[in-house]
């Protein structure tokens, strides 16, 4: 059973992931964050009982991937997709939504396949995209401004490119939980629990620009650094 316990998460990911299409078809739209929350969670957990029980195999990795175009590229698409057919001036526009399942693939593809020995994530990870993109279409107030159809796809053009970069983007997952070894993780979830606290779950999409902002000026610092 121990054996077993990262890709039950994952599983569970995957599950969270087909409920939230579901729901997509039978007009229970409400529900659908909810259930990227808990892909989240799952996603999350998955990867750090692996780590915690020393059972990351290829086959958990491979499954794992699977689950996460399911619930973070095929669902934030359909949704996005729904978005742009009901509010969009311009026809056919909302085909666009697929280049974030295109490029979710993409970007899980090359992370199976990544002999990288760094802790750090090579381009957008695809949790960080779908949660920044449902949020935005349930938020009650703050994240409104970026429902605008020339926004969004200039947001969708500019995510999916992140996706399948080579930029570094800071990983969440602790070895240990030294300060010294995890100060930017540590920053993170600081201002991210003040963001939560100030706005709720509608603070979701600030929460990921600050991160892709931050991984990226750390990038910059590091590689200033290295000259």
């Amino acid at each position: 059973m121990k054996n077993n316990i990262p890709n039950i998460f994952t599983t569970l990911n995957l599950v969270s992931g087909f409920f939230g299409i579901t729901f997509f078809l039978s007009d229970f739209t409400s529900l659908i964050p909810y259930c990227i929350y808990l892909s989240l969670t799952f996603d999350y957990l998955d990867g750090l009982t692996a780590r915690k029980f020393n059972l990351i195999s290829n086959f958990g990795k491979q499954l794992d991937s699977l689950a996460d175009l399911v619930s973070f590229g095929v669902l934030p698409s359909l949704v996005i997709f729904d978005w742009l057919s009901n509010h969009s001036t311009y026809n056919m526009l909302e085909y666009i939504s697929v280049l974030i399942l295109v490029a979710s693939a993409f970007r899980l593809a090359k992370f199976n396949i990544s002999q990288s020995s760094s802790n750090d994530f090579i381009g957008l990870p695809t949790p960080a995209n779908a949660l920044f993109f449902v949020s935005i279409f349930y938020s009650s107030k703050y994240a409104t401004f970026f429902l605008n159809d020339k926004i969004l796809v200039g947001l969708i053009i500019i995510f999916s490119l992140l996706m399948i970069s080579n930029i570094r983007f800071i990983s969440m997952k602790f070895i240990d939980y030294s300060l010294a070894e995890n100060i930017n993780k540590y920053i993170i979830i600081l201002v991210s629990l003040l963001c939560f606290l100030l706005l709720g779950i509608d603070g979701f999409p600030f929460i990921i620009l600050f991160y892709i902002s931050y991984s990226f000026i750390n990038g910059l610092f590091h590689r200033n650094n290295s000259k």
